[in-house]
């Protein structure tokens, strides 16, 4: 059975609401497959407090923004991914509505009253912390409410993926023309549930021309979502870490996450490089061996990618398919 790390059985959730006292109302949407109400939530992102990346939920999986509360209602669990989900609540004041909004097509939305939305959920504890907001709300002060963006810029996320094991079957292969062996595509399969269940998701990958590296970009296509923008570059490939930093810093000012898809020890450098701060024991392993499969999370809390530069990023966690397996 894979042992997922613990990061991602913590999650967030934003209880959107308007009104006041008798007209207080409450917004709830249906899960992906439509068959249960909840609020939106999910894992508490990289580089993000739980209650920022709750709004962020919110704004993506339901169209609100708002002013969110660092003070909780409550936790809540749920069994997910062969584990126990902790799922911490926040009530959001909603100041804007959207008619179309990033997940519009796959979520229903509906206000409704706190008797009704409590009983609209499947949750016991989940209902206590609906009925529980008209009091919490009555205590709370303007200070306690912080407005959806932050007064920093939101962290930029960098992923720093390895290419699956390959294979040397064929001597007469060049280099960049090795398939993946079988152990690299049980690995992909590995990690593509990992980055399922991790909700990773870039706005770009900057993929190795190699064969190898694309094979593996193709492998995680059902995680990383069909529509994601893909840049083959050669200097990925061929790139030691100051190269591999270069080509970053020249990412669109508007680009808040980014994969690269290469090969060590370029990649192994450049997380070495990058990292000043972040998990010892992930460092750790990291300055040992990058293995194939690897893949390290960095956060980036620069306000534009031209500021990127060694000991700028902070390591978030890093995992392989060993360690899932």
């Amino acid at each position: 059975m894979a042992s997922w790390p613990d990061w991602i059985y913590r999650q967030s959730a934003a209880l959107p609401y308007r009104g006041e006292g008798n007209d207080l109302e409450v917004l709830l949407i249906t899960s992906r497959k439509g068959h249960r109400w909840l609020p939106p939530k999910g894992i508490v992102e990289p580089g993000m407090t739980a209650p920022q990346s709750a709004a962020k939920e919110a704004f993506e999986e339901a169209g609100v923004r708002g002013e969110i509360s660092g003070q909780g209602l409550g936790c809540y669990l749920q069994r997910k991914w062969r584990g126990i989900c902790e799922i911490e609540v926040f009530p959001m004041k909603v100041t804007e509505e959207l008619t179309d909004w990033l997940e519009a097509g796959t979520r229903q939305r509906e206000w409704l009253p706190i008797s009704q939305a409590a009983t609209r959920v499947e949750d016991e504890t989940l209902r206590k912390i609906i009925r529980r907001l008209p009091g919490t709300l009555a205590g709370t002060t303007e200070s306690d409410r912080h407005p959806l963006q932050a007064d920093r810029p939101s962290p930029r996320l960098i992923y720093l993926l390895r290419h699956a094991k390959s294979s040397w079957d064929d001597p007469n292969l060049e280099d960049s023309d090795r398939p993946l062996a079988r152990r690299g595509r049980r690995a992909v399969k590995t990690m593509r549930r990992y980055m399922a269940f991790a909700d990773i998701r870039p706005e770009l990958v900057l993929c190795s021309d190699s064969l190898r590296t694309r094979a593996t970009l193709e492998g995680l296509r059902l995680a990383l979502g069909d529509v994601v923008p893909v840049s083959c570059d050669p200097n990925v490939y061929h790139g030691d870490w100051s190269t591999l930093m270069s080509r970053l810093q020249r990412l669109p000012a508007d680009l808040t996450s980014v994969m690269m898809v290469g090969h060590n020890p370029g990649l192994q450098s450049l997380v070495l490089a990058l990292c000043g701060s972040g998990d010892d024991g992930a460092l750790g392993r990291l300055r040992s061996k990058f293995p194939t499969g690897g893949l390290a999370t960095l956060v980036f809390r620069g306000e534009k990618w031209g500021d990127l530069g060694p000991g700028g990023c902070e390591l978030h966690s890093f995992v392989a398919p060993r360690h899932l397996e």
